[in-house]
């Protein structure tokens, strides 16, 4: 293995930090607050599990995802975990708690669609302001925080000029711009994304503890579907299929998390796969949130049927998981790799239960695809992959 000087070292290859580094307890206080917007933004799905309420739920949990990425990636990059920084951080965090109050009413009152729209611009406040702290030693930061506030100011000017002057869809409208401005900005930074240090270890594990966070919202769904409906048998028979299903779910993610073993290095040199792998986790991770949020509902139901929204909510939030996790992976491994077949498959089978979606009892649709997925996980069990990988 040859080393090379700072100077020698290509613009496009990312620095990885040679130490090891793990979440803090303070990333995970954090976490404890986004874990309440995320909350919000699921229960609007499971109050009502329309075609509207979905889109809109899935509109508003893009800006809290990138706030989430915003500082698990800023932190990845410099964290001090001082004094400083604890404030500064605690600031924009305070600005996420205002996120998870007002997100429940976007769309119902101008004051809620003022309130988070305050709260999304200022939790990246919070965020330029901590790139601006760091920057004053690190001086690697400083091209970062440059393009940070240049892209930010931006941004901004959409969401403020969307609430303030757009009336109805215009507003929405000019939302979605501002959106779409913000995640361009890491993709037009490239160079001086490539040139800071990160930890890749790290950057693997908050991804993985957020879609814990995100996962825990569908555990929470299908019990208070229970709660809901007095633990009837039906209902608890159709809640133990939904905790099989999450139980999946999980096993899915974390027995090939989007990268073969020992990928985390190709991260590390790419930064065109550290893109693929961030951006890939906002498919996963609202596939997810989508199935959680109609979990709740679907359990409940005294009728022991699904509506076919909440069908298509479950249905559909698994297919997606499935095909972005497929697409992460792939991006490492190649379109042949056989656990990307076997997701894709496995996707294309959830959706084809759709026409059965009201048809089939609560109970007997989710244990169909708490089988699925399940049949997925052992298929790549390492056994099973390489009798694949000798198959012609």
């Amino acid at each position: 293995m040859t080393t090379e000087s700072p100077a020698e070292r290509p613009a496009e290859v990312l620095t990885e930090t040679p130490t090891e580094r793990r979440a803090t307890w303070f990333e995970l206080f954090g976490d404890l607050v986004f874990v309440a917007a995320v909350g919000q933004v699921t229960h609007r799905i499971g109050e009502h599990p329309t075609g509207g309420a979905v889109a809109a739920a899935t509109a508003l949990f893009v800006p809290l995802w990138w706030t989430w990425v915003l500082y698990a990636v800023r932190a990845n990059r410099a964290d001090r975990d001082n004094t400083a920084h604890r404030l500064l951080t605690m600031c924009g965090l305070a600005a996420v708690c205002g996120l998870a109050v007002f997100i429940g009413g976007v769309g119902h009152s101008p004051g809620a669609d003022a309130g988070f729209v305050l709260s999304y611009l200022c939790a990246r406040a919070g965020v330029a302001a901590l790139y601006a702290w760091e920057s004053r030693t690190d001086t690697q930061l400083a091209p970062l925080l440059r393009s940070f506030a240049m892209g930010s100011a931006g941004s901004a000017v959409l969401w403020a000029g969307g609430l303030a002057f757009a009336p109805g869809p215009l507003r929405y409208g000019a939302w979605a711009a501002g959106m779409a401005t913000d995640l361009l900005m890491p993709l037009l930074s490239g160079r001086r994304i490539a040139r800071a240090t990160h930890h890749v270890e790290h950057l693997r594990e908050r991804f993985g503890l957020f879609t814990i966070i995100v996962l825990g919202e569908a555990v929470l769904g299908f019990t208070n579907g229970l709660i809901h409906a007095r633990t009837a048998p039906q209902a608890a028979v159709g809640a133990a299929a939904a905790f099989a299903l999450c139980a999946s779910l999980w096993w899915s993610y974390f027995s090939a998390s989007g990268t073969r073993p020992g990928a985390h290095a190709q991260l590390a040199r790419n930064p065109l796969l550290l893109h693929a792998y961030v951006f890939g986790h906002l498919p996963v991770q609202l596939g997810l949130a989508v199935t959680g949020g109609a979990l709740s509902t679907a359990i409940a139901d005294p009728a022991g049927h699904m509506s076919l929204a909440s069908a298509a909510c479950i249905l559909g939030g698994v297919a997606l998981f499935l095909l972005a996790t497929s697409a992460v992976r792939s991006a490492f491994t190649g379109l042949r790799d056989p656990v990307v077949a076997i997701r894709v498959t496995t996707a294309l089978l959830a959706l084809a239960l759709l026409p059965l979606g009201t048809r089939l009892p609560t109970p007997v649709l989710l244990a169909i695809l708490a089988a699925l997925v399940a049949a997925s996980v052992a298929a790549e069990t390492p056994g099973h992959r390489r009798r694949l990988a000798a198959t012609p």
